[in-house]
């Protein structure tokens, strides 16, 4: 299939709307947001939150971020396979069956014990290395790093192993998105204290980073009596980047906007009569007639279970909730006295202006967050995306394709023997 008919196939249906605009958009406000000197890494673990991994890292680099995040090692693998060649870190734990192929590719990794750090040094050799950590400080989340009193000697031993650099130092905040900041400063401090235990031991990694998106937002590596100006080479953002709020306590501004758009197209309209019900175990009935139409998406595509008989989609304007429960491929919504007919478009996450839920009021339906709303939105959905509100590229089942490209995967040899 030719581009523009994959595009038109995609439009005609169940598919997400990527604005790479409103990603640059975002990017810049976060830029914004740093202290002098400091870099951007975009966080694109997920496949980018849901939004597509390669594009949305394309993008971001374009945007002006100088790193990127994932959290498998195959992640920076297709990134590498693509063709980036940005410095890209493996945030958690590594697969000790793909750290050849890591390190062959220059990708860095976290570390967070002296075990995984001896269990990357063994898969080296064979003029094979060195290999780049990230020593993870444990300071506080209590899920993955090194406790701060065993950071040093885990320093020093990263430091004298010649298989292996030591290029940069971070942690990760459990409560930067809350309005309480007590527990933040203590982290910051255990950080702190670790940083300078180990400048004092003459190790300095270059990379220091530990802010996120909400840190980022609370402009954390500017509070002075914090003492991090000057230290904070990098910040890692993830949600923010894609237009979203890590919180309540900590919105985005009217600069942000959210990059993904789920749409879909009514595939029937019909009335049922007064007792009547739809959709498995008929947990809604009719009361009269009712005027309904059946959009072909459910949670196999994102559209969680549990909006059944609870959110709703904007159909020419109008807000349709939905009725009975979501199944796995479709859902019918009410339409009432809508002048409306199959093929029409149905927007179901969108970014609320024009009515629409978005991913943060439907997290709040169901008890979660907007993070998993948009990294809930599977690979069958194609993304398409826009660049001046035009259709830019596509990402489909059948592969990546733009305006000039063959529909067709990378296929660089990633193997450690092919490196160098």
């Amino acid at each position: 299939m030719r581009f523009d008919e994959r595009v038109a196939a995609a439009l005609s249906w169940t598919h997400a709307l990527i604005d790479l605009d409103a990603l640059a958009g975002n990017i810049a406000a976060l830029l914004a947001c740093l202290p002098p000197g400091a870099g951007l890494m975009a966080v694109a673990k997920a496949n980018a939150y849901g939004h597509g991994l390669v594009p949305c890292a394309r993008a971001a680099l374009e945007a002006g971020a100088t790193h990127l995040a994932v959290a498998r090692i195959e992640e920076g693998l297709l990134l590498r396979k693509s063709g980036i060649t940005a410095p890209i870190l493996v945030l958690g734990p590594s697969n000790s069956f793909l750290v050849r192929h890591a390190v062959a590719n220059g990708i860095a990794l976290a570390v967070g014990s002296s075990e995984s750090v001896q269990a990357i040094a063994a898969c080296l050799g064979d003029g094979l290395g060195p290999a780049s950590l990230h020593l993870k400080i444990d300071s506080g989340m209590h899920r993955y790093g090194v406790q701060p009193d065993d950071a040093p000697g885990l320093a020093r031993a990263i430091a004298q192993d010649s298989r292996l650099a030591l290029e940069g130092l971070f942690t990760h905040f459990a409560t930067a998105d809350a309005a309480d900041d007590q527990f933040l400063r203590e982290q910051v401090r255990r950080f702190t204290a670790v940083r300078r235990e180990l400048a004092h031991a003459g190790i300095n990694p270059p990379l220091v980073h530990l802010a996120n998106s909400p840190a980022t937002l609370r402009r954390v590596p500017h509070w002075p009596d914090l003492r991090l100006p000057g230290e904070v080479s990098l910040v890692r953002t993830g949600v923010a980047m894609y237009g979203l709020s890590p919180s309540a306590d900590v919105p985005v501004s009217r600069e942000f906007q959210p990059v993904m758009t789920l749409k879909t197209r009514l595939a029937r309209v019909f009335t049922i009569a007064p007792g009547e019900g739809v959709s498995y175990g008929l947990t809604y009935v009719a009361s009269e007639r009712v005027r309904c139409a059946t959009l072909p998406l459910g949670y196999g595509d994102g559209l969680a279970r549990r909006l059944s008989n609870r959110g709703w989609a904007v159909i020419h304007g109008a807000s349709c909730p939905i009725r009975g429960r979501v199944s796995m491929d479709q859902t019918v919504v009410e339409i009432g006295d809508l002048d409306a007919a199959e093929g029409d478009e149905a927007i179901v996450i969108g970014d609320g202006r024009d009515g629409a839920m978005t991913a943060s009021q439907a997290a709040a339906l169901y008890g979660t967050i907007n993070y998993e709303v948009v990294t809930a939105v599977p690979e069958r959905v194609p993304r398409v995306y826009l660049r001046d509100g035009r259709p830019a590229a596509i990402l489909d089942l059948i592969g990546f394709a733009g305006p000039d490209s063959e529909p067709a995967r990378a296929t660089a040899d990633l193997s450690p023997n092919a490196a160098g």
